[in-house]
């Protein structure tokens, strides 16, 4: 495993650190790799009993790197060596230890994700969240629309979606997007991490987490695959391109209509 992805385990408590902050540990395909690896290694591991992630440089993952972005609008298609990895992209709910998401700074796209597939987030007030997608053309990727459901409701999650705004770690304690805030995120996240690692049952943990992920993995894996169906079609269209270009140059986007809207004849 090289350096892109940390692992650390401490009293029982392993903790796992998306560890490019040169770019605000923006996601990559290889960082997926190793942080799916490394949640298979404290899987396996039993000194590991409750798992933190976090990210390194004072910020958790601003979503996909804007330079792998960049080389889908030229390429028209993602990065073929995702279908490489083993795991499908929701295996981190499928982890049979309960994650603690410590957020700071920025959380978007697929680090939002990322942060809603862990069992419980705790969250700096002055972190900043966003779904993303719709500002870069995009569809709700990654299972984000059950995953956003799933903890804000359905309301909440079609407001976060379709506006795609950029939202703090007060409104999101107050969403329900996360569970509590902390000035020190990471240490509440271990401290909690600790408490739970000696006085509950590993099994018992297990045994939760599975019944409240039940409900809805199946809605999950249906959302990824059908994104995925279509995502050729998305990447190589001038919208994605407009979005990305627009997010690089720091402008206001120039989308193209629906076919035939807002047409009047004079």
């Amino acid at each position: 495993m090289s350096d892109l992805v940390q692992v650390d385990i401490h009293d029982n408590v392993g903790v796992v650190t998306l560890n490019r902050p040169h770019r605000k540990n923006a996601w990559t395909v290889p960082m997926q790799r190793e942080y799916f690896d490394a949640l298979q290694t404290l899987t396996d591991d039993p000194r590991a009993r409750v798992l933190v992630l976090t990210g390194a440089g004072g910020s958790f993952c601003p979503g996909a790197d804007t330079e792998a972005l960049s080389t889908y609008t030229e390429t028209g298609t993602t990065n073929p060596e995702a279908e490489t990895i083993a795991q499908p992209e929701w295996f981190p709910i499928t982890v049979p230890k309960a994650v603690i998401a410590a957020i700071e700074g920025p959380c978007a796209g697929i680090g939002l994700v990322q942060a809603l597939q862990c069992d419980i987030r705790i969250a700096s007030p002055a972190a900043r969240f966003s779904t993303a997608f719709s500002r870069r053309a995009l569809p709700p990727m990654h299972g984000a629309v059950p995953l956003l459901e799933r903890v804000a409701g359905a309301a909440t999650a079609a407001e976060l979606l379709l506006t795609g705004r950029t939202f703090d770690g007060r409104e999101a304690a107050h969403l329900g997007v996360v569970h509590h805030l902390a000035d020190d995120p990471l240490g509440a996240a271990i401290e909690l991490a600790h408490d739970m690692a000696s006085h509950c049952s590993p099994a018992s943990l297990a045994r939760i987490k599975s019944d409240l992920w039940a409900p809805h993995l199946d809605r999950i894996a249906t959302a990824v695959e059908q994104v995925d169906a279509i995502l050729p079609e998305v990447l190589s269209s001038a919208d994605f391109r407009e979005g990305v270009a627009s997010f690089v140059q720091r402008r206001a986007p120039r989308f193209s209509p629906l076919p035939g809207e807002f047409e009047r004849t004079s």
